[in-house]
């Protein structure tokens, strides 16, 4: 249960006590707020994942300030905002990191100014996202005229009116346009994702000769193997975590499904540290095993658990 008040309402004086210990929700406008809501309800039944992530794009010589100002605008609305010159440590591989962070991002923000493709990063950075099939949302410039590479990307055209700076920010009408298009993008780019990780995993079983049998609770895969063995598979979207292994056992567990579950994961993008630490865990974790998808049909061919 979500409660919800509007505007100009308090919380304290709106909610009754027993659902006080739940955080809230602020209407903001007229639809605005059945998105947000649309978006919390769909993460409690899982259809989402929690995580709320955001990777901003652009060239710090052109974007900056309205860099900063949706790092700031997309935090408040609670979405954990990529931004290299806030997220990269001192001393860490920039570059690896910088993809790490991609590879787990919901949505990139893409701010395309005057020379952003003329920069070899930023170019890499649309690119790998693309590859991912991480939905972009592209904030033009005013005057720029479109790129073949972002054909596919959701657009937001600026008037000359709606930058106080050649940088930015942006004005609040439009930044608030924005936020709401990331909102709407985030639900699709998952589902994409998830559509595509699932298709890898289904081709691979077709080939070993196994079979999908259907889908169960929390969108488990049923895979029935050649000696009629079968094995629950997660599928996920994102980088694996000590704590989404434990969701798998724990979504399991509530389901009462037989046998060790799967995570299934794209590893590509991945931190090498990371991956090692994954290969720990599974190595030290028995109630659950993490498998690559591009490794799905090798290793469920000779399935031990």
């Amino acid at each position: 249960m979500i409660p919800t008040v509007g505007p100009t309402q308090e919380f304290g004086t709106c909610i009754p006590d027993f659902l006080q210990s739940a955080n809230g929700l602020r209407r903001r406008g007229d639809d605005e707020p059945m998105r947000e809501l649309a978006a919390a309800l769909l993460e409690c039944i899982g259809l989402l994942r929690q995580q709320r992530r955001v990777f901003v794009s652009y060239r710090r010589t052109e974007a900056r300030a309205a860099a900063l100002q949706l790092h700031d605008l997309l935090s408040a609305r609670g979405f954990d905002v990529f931004l290299d010159t806030h997220d990269i440590r001192p001393g860490d591989p920039f570059q690896e990191v910088l993809w790490h962070r991609l590879v787990d991002s919901d949505v990139m923000v893409m701010l395309d100014t005057p020379t952003y493709f003329e920069s070899r990063w930023t170019r890499q950075e649309i690119g790998r996202a693309r590859a991912k099939e991480i939905h972009v949302l592209r904030v033009i410039w005013p005057g720029l005229e479109p790129n073949r590479m972002t054909d596919l990307a959701e657009t937001v055209y600026l008037d000359a009116d709606e930058l106080t700076g050649s940088d930015g920010p942006i004005v609040d009408t439009a930044a608030d346009a924005i936020l709401l298009r990331v909102e709407d993008l985030r639900s699709r780019s998952i589902a994409a994702r998830f559509m595509s990780i699932t298709g890898k995993l289904r081709a691979d079983i077709v080939k070993i000769g196994a079979e999908v049998e259907g889908i169960g609770a929390h969108r488990a895969i049923a895979v029935r193997l050649l000696d009629q063995r079968k094995v629950w598979a997660y599928p996920i979207v994102g980088i694996p975590t000590a704590e989404i292994l434990n969701d798998v056992v724990e979504k399991a567990r509530r389901a009462e499904q037989q046998g060790i579950p799967v995570l299934v994961y794209d590893h590509i993008g991945i931190r090498q540290a990371w991956t090692a630490h994954l290969k720990w865990l599974d190595e030290q974790i028995a109630a659950v095993r993490a498998i690559k998808v591009s490794d799905a049909g090798w290793e469920l061919a000779g399935w031990e658990a």
